[in-house]
């Protein structure tokens, strides 16, 4: 027996371990809880690390850690164990295990469990010794009958002539020897019949007592017949026996498998053994709890004495020093010399103290009675009966013979062939590993599924229809993927009695029968041997005995024979209906759940060894955390399930069994499709079917399930030494856009091609029911609209699932993404992954807008070529930024004959972007002489007629689209020259791309000031005018500002070169307007964070280091950091700094920064005050380029050409971020500002609020087009005459938004903001208003107000504007008159039968009343049928007045007529009928309604009498909490709202406790159905759902917004206030409202909050004083109106709030 038994864990179930020295494995120490029980080390840190309170595994109790910081416990070890006691007992067991010697006798591995068949039935052939080599064989050469090996078989016997024919076999077994044992060498010739043994003549004729003299003896030969022919009848029963003790020894391994891991019945006694090992550990640890406390004690003791000695020593040792001082100072004192020096007095005083030290050592005791112990021997007898054992069973395997077994026990059916065991996996660490991977195999144990059953009783029990072999065999082959393989849950395949199903385990099944989603039937997969053995049993029960008619009764078993699946059945009988000539009986089919109706003759006797044997295999199933949408389920939702199973495995997960009687349960459980891999929750909860109770549940991974195909993406395909022919498949910007390789196109045509042989919409096989966020599938592209390619079929990747069953998918191969319905999309074959994605994404390497995005207009230019081949060049490694990781930067270049375009160098050439980097674009002088500020997009314009009208045009905004955001392509690297570099303060430098733009400017000024020489003079010039000289040195004229002026002289800085000259006064000329709007070309710049080691200036070799490194590089670049300090750009200094490679070596270039360069040389320090700020109010606002002008914007300094300016009168208000005057055009349709109106001017916009309501209707009574009907009830319609107006908004929508809109996606979205949304069906616009919001899927729902129904639509389908708002809304909510629901609310089936009868139908409307809460009362009339009385004669709804539908009964012609009541139908929609009176009608239901209006009823009557009542009964429309009556009790403060009023939440006992969390449980089930809030007051108790948690709480309403439909309601037994929709809340029933509120809203007594002290303060103050604190004793004192005055303390009965009182918080009043 096995006595070292393992410690585990309860919390995470690994083992305790005690690290050893030589021990790679990390410790893991059991350590105490303060519950007693024990939890691993590892555990208790990881808990705290999180923050989490520790939770005892055992008890359910939490561990109190009170601790400031928790990572003291964890980085300190000792106060670890300190808090958490090490469990020495179970260390000590663990040691014990270390030290023991291991007995490698009782250790078992895996392979031993199963006996090794093959090898045992191997070494049973016969053996033997080759002739050759003398090897052991098995082999012989069957002519020759030698024994040979094979080697030396074939080298050596083969090789003669003679014996090359030679076969080589196994060595023939050799029979039974016929000789005598006892006379050796005598053959065995007779058979003695007395003695039934062979014999021989010896045997015969001699005496002895093994002799058969005188027996009777005969020939063997004569009853070797006999012998031969009991043989033959025996071998089948050999044979038998023989496959039957191979399975028994594969059940056997089975078994000791289980022993081994710890599984099957041996579990059930591991939990024991690990409960009582979890109680001794409390035992224990109350046990070294209280030895550490009488330890402690008597060490404290002990060292008491220790410890003062110790202080005795230290006193001691400094008494001797201060008298050995004070010795030597008195010799010292005595000498005359040093009277005078020495200060007598002290030391006499110091000789005093020395003189009284204490010196005597003497022990003491305060105690005179000595320590004792005592003990308790008592608890000694009680310990030995702490924990007992209750049975005793005891369970031994034998093995029995086929005769030993008896008559009343079913012996199981032999296997068809040995059973071999199964290969069990081993451990990878002790293997090695195979040189190839096995091939697949399919599955070799359940080949056969059962049917979905089809009965009439069930529209959902249908054969499968998506699949195309379903009625040919019980399993769908799947021509498109591989079958996965089968994992078998339970050891035995074919098994009876397979392991028990448990909470939280998981099985392989099939489903058999499904009614709904809380209702389906299941087999295991375990049992579809006995489904087969079954099947075929009873293929012929035809012939089995009938029961009799009297025989059948409910209850009962018998064999049923299925008509639609053609197979008898086992089943119980539900019940009998006799009325008819043949009776009916129905039956239950308990091996597949389905309910059938057969006739009597369809009934067999079942035999009696298959009543109860096997058990009924179908299990009753219900869908765990599953809802319907509706309110109930459809057929439809059965059938989504039917298809997405197809009649192929699934796996279920157990979350919990439901016992439904003795023997009956049900499983509440998650279902996956084992193929694919597909949640049955998840996809009804994606095809909006259901919702989830509780969406934030983890769901667990499904062991087995195939990994879904991933599409591989490459971005290094392209070399950046050799330029690639490629193809522009989509363009987004210039910095997201799509190519394709020029060879890569024939292979994505073949792509093309064989996706749409693979596919088809024609067949649903392989339809995707389920996608998921990157997920890779074949989609199919016929019905996208504009924007995706022409194929048919493509490869996508899911990116999004806006909801209503659509996606949204990326095409790896285009780039293109498109948004398709679910049906549209098909699994992918693994074949179609192989290859990587055929499209790269790319942006134009070297470029950058002027702003934050790009213009429209340079993705027109981009469009130019697309799908035209260009040349692609991809920019070198060494230039890529990290930041554009999944992008490619390149530059593109289009070759014609009769030019080469570089598409980068038209984007800056056209002024879209500038250049920067190293690659600098926009260099060759050719095309710098046809620069143009036209764009290259513009069209020549027509020549306007003479026209004498003038057309007004509406100014459209420019278009914003976020997917034309500038990419970040790291630091923007900007040529420069250094102008002048007097240090590292003081740098002047020109940017490279103004250079041509100021070389005209300089052209210009001197033609100008060459020919005026005269003009343009002033006479009062100060020092700071900008003016125009001419330079000495280079005779040009120059723009210059005046730095100082001294008699005829003027000293000038040339702000466009950065020099100073001093010139004569005369030569100065004022600068006209036309120059000076532009800026200067030399920049003041700094070298950021750095700063002189000493004072403000700069060391003559740091300036002249300097400039040496910028007159060894040629080009120089800078990056502006940080914002202008004294008008000086802060900018780093770069360089291309290339290094020569080796002979055989590349030259290596990196980028160098100068001002890192000098730090490394030592020549300055760090400046850490320069910190670049992102929040300052001179921040550039997203504008990457605003440095290049110090007052203005980036074109007023970069775009220095002048545009052609048309004079306007009044400009429109454009936004910040759009430039007025880029040379982009403006389009015509780009209207995407939501306050857009007919007139330009800002102050002209007109803000609508709301649509207008309906007109009211013309007449009472007119024909209307009913269009929906929602979930109260009301009817949405409209007049006939209103066919038109709808037909022209339609109209006008379509055109307005036909193009899409790529910035609508980013959009926010409010509750009850006005919309135009686009319907799903018919991708139609329509007008409507957001009802709901949710951001984390980017989709609102919609209500179309021209409609009445509500859809879910993505941001990206939803426009802001509000057009045709002078249009009223077109539909008009009515409800039907004098009619109610039976129930609470209308129900699903009653609002589809309404709504087939008269949606989209014309009726006939009569309106019969005054609006209700905005709903006209109607009756509705479809051609002769009155829907109001036709749904109440059906029953679907009951009059409101609460009076009994009119029961019609046919009264024929020819006989009297009975005494009948008439009555008078006002209706036309039937013909008169003879009413005869309901027997269950009473008088008392002939009353008028309330709501009627009786004229006469109100005569004599008294008006404020009236009011009173009304009043009174309005009151009793909604029900309150009662208040709590208790003015002492306990409570806690867990949330502050307000620190006027506390929210004290009251402590009960546990048996209120209970109650209210019965109640609560209640509320979580019954909630969602009840009714919406009939009447909204405030105070009124309702209950509402808490958006946190998505659960069910009791509230009370605060305020309500009729104009967003949001409603503010108070969690009355929490607290808490929250605004939520309306949708959320219910009514409450009186039982919720009997208990009081768990709450008490309450101010404190006799002080106020002082309300000169900071807010914040007095939060921080209320958390450390209330919050969480208690128990706190509250006590009433008095009411501010109902508001109960309040004194909390503590368990001191001090007051809890004396601090603040102290502190000032708080002032005291009266």
């Amino acid at each position: 027996m096995d006595d070292d038994l393992k410690k585990s864990c309860p919390s995470c179930s690994q083992l305790y371990h005690l690290q050893l020295t030589s021990s790679k494995v990390k410790e893991n120490l059991p350590l105490y809880l303060p519950c007693g029980h024990t939890m691993c080390e590892n555990c208790i840190v990881n808990i705290m690390r999180c923050a989490e309170p520790i939770e005892c595994k055992v008890c359910l109790c939490d561990a109190d850690v009170k601790t400031t910081d928790p990572n003291e416990l964890i980085q300190n070890k000792s106060k670890l164990y300190k808090k958490f006691p090490v469990n020495v007992q179970m260390v000590g067991e663990l040691a014990m295990q270390l030290m023991k010697t291991p007995d490698t006798t009782h250790k078992k591995t895996e392979e031993d469990s199963f006996i090794d068949l093959k090898a045992l039935l191997r070494n049973d052939a016969a053996q033997g010794n080759c002739l050759e080599c003398n090897a052991t064989t098995s082999k012989m050469c069957k002519e020759c009958a030698t024994i040979l090996c094979d080697p030396c078989f074939n080298k050596t016997h083969k090789n003669f002539v003679i014996f090359k024919n030679h076969v080589l076999q196994n060595i023939e077994s050799s029979a039974q020897p016929n000789t005598c044992k006892l006379h050796v060498g005598k053959p065995l010739d007779y058979y003695c019949n007395d003695c039934k043994k062979p014999v021989c003549t010896d045997c015969m004729m001699l005496g002895g007592d093994k002799s058969c003299k005188n027996h009777d003896v005969v020939s063997l030969q004569e009853v070797n017949e006999t012998f031969l022919e009991e043989l033959t009848d025996m071998s089948p029963q050999v044979d038998e026996t023989f496959r039957r003790l191979t399975k028994t020894a594969v059940d056997i391994g089975y078994l000791l498998n289980n022993y081994e891991n710890d599984t099957g019945s041996v579990k059930e006694l591991n939990k024991i053994v690990a409960n009582v090992e979890q109680h001794f550990s409390k035992l224990l640890y109350v046990v070294q709890k209280h030895k550490d406390e009488i330890i402690n004690i008597i060490l404290y003791l002990k060292f008491s004495e220790k410890n003062s000695l110790q202080k005795a020593k230290s006193e001691v040792a400094n008494s001797i020093k201060k008298a050995k001082t004070v010795l030597r100072m008195i010799a010292a004192a005595t000498d005359t010399k040093n009277v005078k020096q020495i200060n007598l007095p002290a030391l006499l005083e110091e000789a005093k103290q020395v003189k009284n030290t204490p010196w005597y050592l003497n022990r003491t005791e305060t105690n005179k009675e000595s320590l004792k112990v005592t003990v308790n021997e008592d608890l000694c007898a009680l310990m030995s009966d702490y924990v007992h054992l209750e049975g005793n069973v005891k369970s031994v395997y034998k093995l029995h013979s086929t005769s030993e077994l008896g008559d009343d026990l079913e012996i199981p059916p032999p296997p068809n062939a040995p059973v071999y065991p199964p290969e069990i996996p081993k451990d990878a660490r002790q293997s090695k590993p195979k040189a190839e991977k096995e091939l697949y195999k399919p599955p070799t144990l359940f080949k056969n599924a059962p049917k979905y059953h089809s009965k009439s009783g069930s529209v959902s029990s249908l054969n499968s229809n998506g699949s195309e072999t379903s009625s040919k065999s019980y399993i769908t082959q799947n021509n498109y993927q591989q079958q996965p393989v089968v994992q078998t849950v339970a050891p035995f395949q074919e098994n009876q009695h397979p392991q028990q199903l448990c909470e939280g385990s998981q099985e392989l099944i099939y489903v058999s029968h499904i009614v709904d989603p809380h209702n389906f039937f299941v087999q295991r997969a375990c049992f579809q041997g006995l489904v087969k053995d079954m099947l075929r049993e009873f293929r012929n029960a035809v012939s089995f005995a009938k029961p009799s008619l009297n025989h059948i009764t409910p209850g009962k078993t018998y064999l049923a024979f299925n008509k639609a699946d053609n197979m008898w059945q086992r089943c119980r009988v539900l019940s009998v209906d006799m009325k008819n000539n043949k009776p009916i009986v129905q039956v239950f089919c308990f091996d597949f759940g389905s309910i059938e109706f057969v006739s009597v003759d369809k009934l067999r006797l079942l035999p009696p060894s298959k009543i109860q044997c096997p058990y009924p295999l179908a299990i009753n199933c219900s869908l765990f955390n599953c809802a319907p949408k509706t309110g109930n389920w459809t057929s439809e939702d059965s059938f989504l399930i039917q298809n997405i199973i197809d009649n192929k495995q699934a796996v279920i997960h157990i979350h919990r069994i439901i016992p439904m009687s003795n023997v009956e349960f049900k499983l509440e459980c998650d279902v996956n499709t084992f193929e694919n891999g597909i949640s049955l929750v998840h996809a009804l909860v994606f095809h909006d079917r259901a919702k989830m109770i509780n969406p934030r549940l983890q769901y667990p991974a499904i062991k087995g399930v195939r990994e879904k195909p991933k599409l591989y993406t490459s971005h290094s395909d392209f070399s950046s030494e050799n330029p690639e022919l490629v193809h522009i498949t989509h363009i987004v910007s210039p910095d997201k856009f799509y190519v394709r390789k020029q060879h890569l196109q024939n292979v994505y045509e073949k792509l093309t091609e064989d996706l749409e042989q693979e596919y088809s919409l024609a067949s649903t096989v392989g339809s995707v029911y389920l996608p998921e966020m990157g997920m890779v599938c074949a989609v199919n592209l016929e019905n996208c609209r504009s924007g995706a390619p022409e194929a048919a079929w493509a490869r996508g990747v899911v990116t999004e699932l806006p909801g209503r069953g659509r996606v949204r998918l990326a095409l790896p191969d285009s780039g293109h993404v498109v948004l398709v319905h679910w049906s549209a999309l098909r699994y992918i074959h693994p074949k179609f992954t192989t290859l990587s994605a055929l499209s790269t994404e790319c942006h134009l390497a070297g470029i950058t807008p002027f702003s934050n995005k790009w213009s429209t207009a340079s993705v027109e230019l981009l469009q130019k070529y697309l799908g035209a081949l260009l040349e692609l060049q991809v920019e070198e490694n060494r230039n890529r930024s990290n930041r554009s990781r999944g992008s490619v930067g390149v530059t593109l270049t289009y070759r014609s004959d009769n030019d080469v375009v570089c598409i980068n160098n038209q984007m800056v050439k056209h002024k879209f972007a500038v250049s920067f980097g190293i690659q600098m674009f926009e260099k060759n002088p050719v095309e710098k002489q046809v620069l143009t500020n036209k764009s290259p997009l513009d069209k020549p314009k027509p020549a306007l007629p003479k026209s004498k009208i003038k057309i007004l045009k509406k100014q459209q905004p420019l278009q914003q689209n976020d997917d034309l955001l500038a990419k970040d392509k790291g630091p923007l690297r900007l040529e420069v020259k250094v102008l002048n570099c007097q240090s590292p303060s003081l740098i002047y430098i020109s940017l490279f791309l103004q250079q041509k733009s100021f070389n005209e400017l300089f052209e210009k000024i001197q033609k100008y000031y060459s020919n005026n020489t005269k003009n343009n003079t002033k006479e009062d010039w100060k020092v700071g005018d900008r003016c125009c000289t001419l330079c000495s040195q280079s005779q040009t004229w120059r723009r210059a500002v005046i730095m100082e002026l001294e008699n005829e002289d003027a000293k000038v800085f040339y702000s466009d070169f950065a020099c100073i000259e001093t010139v004569p006064k005369s030569g100065l000329r004022e600068l006209t307007p036309e120059f000076s709007k532009f800026g200067d070309a030399a920049i003041k710049c700094h070298l950021h964070g750095i700063m002189p080691a000493v004072g403000d200036e700069w060391p003559l070799i740091t300036k002249e280091y300097l400039r040496d490194l910028i007159d060894a590089y040629k080009r120089l670049f800078i990056t502006k950091l940080g914002n202008f300090k004294d008008k000086s750009m802060p900018i780093q200094l770069w360089v291309y700094h290339t290094v020569q490679g080796g002979a055989l070596e590349p030259n290596k270039s990196t980028w160098r920064c100068l001002n890192e360069k000098i730090l490394e040389q030592g020549l300055c320090v760090p400046d850490q005050s320069q910190v670049v700020s992102t929040d300052d109010s001179t921040e550039d606002n997203g504008n990457t380029l605003s440095f290049l002008n110090i007052t203005g914007s980036v074109n007023e300094w970069l775009q220095l050409d002048p545009l052609p300016m048309v004079p306007l009168k009044k400009a429109p208000k454009v936004d910040d971020d759009i430039n007025a005057n880029s040379p982009s055009p403006l389009f015509e349709g780009e209207d995407n500002n939501p306050m857009s109106s007919e007139n330009p001017e800002s102050t002209n916009v007109l803000y609508i609020t709301d649509w207008l309501p309906p007109e009211t209707l013309p007449c009472k009574e007119f024909t209307a087009l009913p269009t929906y009907i929602d979930n109260d009830g009301v009817i949405y319609l409209h007049d006939v005459s209103q066919q038109g107006t709808l037909d022209l908004i339609r109209k006008a929508l379509d055109i307005r938004f036909k193009d899409p809109d790529p910035k609508a996606k980013f959009n926010k979205w409010t509750v009850g903001e006005l919309c135009v949304a686009l319907y799903y069906l018919d991708n139609r616009y329509y007008r409507g208003r957001v009802v709901d919001v949710d951001n984390d899927n980017s989709t609102c729902t919609v209500h179309y107000i021209d409609y009445g129904n509500e859809e879910i639509c993505s941001f990206a389908n939803l426009r802001k504007s509000v057009p045709l708002h002078q249009i009223p809304v077109q539909a008009h909510k009515c409800i039907l008159n004098r009619i109610r629901p039976i129930g609470k609310q209308w129900d699903r089936q009653t609002l589809d039968y309404i709504h087939k009868s008269i949606v989209e139908k014309q009726c006939y409307v009569r309106v019969t009343g005054e609006p209700v809460n905005g709903a006209i009362p109607i009756e509705l009339k479809y051609d002769k049928l009155c829907i109001n009385d036709h749904i109440v004669d059906f029953e679907m709804a009951e009059y409101a007045d609460g009076s009994k539908a009119v029961v019609r009964k046919y009264a024929p012609i020819d006989k009297p007529k009975k005494e009948v009541i008439e009555d008078v139908i006002e209706s036309d929609s039937s013909p008169d009928y003879i009413v005869v009176d309901d027997p269950d009608a009473t008088g008392e239901q002939l009353y008028i309604s309330r709501d009627s209006s009786d004229v006469f009823s109100l005569k004599g009557t008294d008006w404020n009498k009236l009011i009173e009542e009304e009043q009174s009964s309005l009151e009793g429309n909604y029900m309150t909490y009662p208040k709590n009556t208790d003015d002492e009790f306990t409570c806690n403060i867990t949330l502050i709202n307000d620190i006027n009023t506390l929210e004290l939440s009251l402590i009960f006992d546990d048996d209120t406790t209970k109650v209210y969390e019965q109640m609560s449980e209640e509320l979580q089930v019954e909630s969602l159905n009840m009714s919406p809030l009939n009447g909204i007051f405030e105070n009124k108790a309702c209950v509402a759902v808490f958006p946190e948690d998505n659960q069910w709480y009791r509230a009370s309403i605060l305020q309500f917004s009729e104009k967003k439909n949001r409603v503010k309601v108070k969690y009355v037994d929490y607290g808490n206030i929250c605004v939520i929709s309306l949708a959320d809340t219910r009514e409450t029933c009186e039982e919720w409202v009997k208990l009081p509120p768990a709450t008490v809203s309450a101010k404190l007594f006799g002080v106020r909050v002082n309300p000169d002290m900071d807010i914040g303060v007095i939060t921080k103050e209320y958390t450390e004083v209330f919050l969480d604190q208690g128990p706190f004793h509250a006590k009433i004192i008095s009411y501010d109106n109902s508001v109960p005055l309040v004194e909390l303390r503590n368990d001191s009965s001090e007051l809890v709030y004396q601090k603040l009182i102290d502190n000032n918080m708080f002032i005291k009043c009266d």
